[in-house]
């Protein structure tokens, strides 16, 4: 094992804003980026951790800086769509990359724990996790991926929901590209 011979990865300097998927970059049809939920926009960590003290410690023992959260939705029939019919895109902004190393394998424990099952993402950033779940919704099952990577000192994350008979990985995949691409290199 060779330590200390490569190079680091530029860390992001830009605003989490900056990091995610803009309505423009989709590439699918009928979205609108959703207004209106408490859920979406800037997170501080105060507001992450819910009052959760040992996770704002941990947050900060990261150097968790800040993220952001945008929500696409289509008004479709979840029956009749095809592809997905809510996009999230998020991004998590650290002060190192080891700090968004941290931060990566606690959202992979969480997922895992929250029963999702993982599925293999292939190549993205320097580390990637997907997971999926499935659950009825008006007589239609309804699939959920969720597609986290690390870039350098960021964590980004994709979460699709659409009908299970027309929805795959792929379609997390391939805008996790896109925003990938989208990422300065600073």
């Amino acid at each position: 094992m060779l330590v200390g011979c490569a190079s680091s990865p530029a860390l992001i300097k830009s605003s989490p804003k900056a990091l995610v998927l803009t309505l423009s970059q989709l590439p699918y049809s009928g979205f609108v980026v959703e207004k209106g939920s408490k859920a979406d926009g800037f997170i501080s960590n105060s507001e992450a951790a819910g009052g959760e003290a040992s996770l704002l410690r941990r947050y900060q023992t990261e150097g968790r800086q800040s993220a952001y959260l945008v929500t696409f939705v289509r008004e479709v029939s979840p029956q009749t769509v095809v592809g997905p019919v809510v996009i999230e895109s998020s991004a998590v902004l650290y002060k190192s990359a080891s700090g968004a190393a941290s931060g990566f394998v606690e959202e992979k424990k969480q997922l895992g724990q929250a029963g999702w099952v993982e599925v293999s993402t292939g190549r993205l950033g320097a580390e990637a996790v997907a997971f999926t779940e499935t659950k009825a919704l008006d007589q239609t099952q309804y699939q959920s991926f969720v597609l986290d990577w690390r870039q350098a000192n960021v964590v980004n994350q994709i979460h699709i929901a659409g009908n299970a008979a027309t929805l795959d990985l792929n379609y997390a995949l391939s805008l996790a590209r896109v925003q990938q691409r989208a990422q300065p290199r600073n």
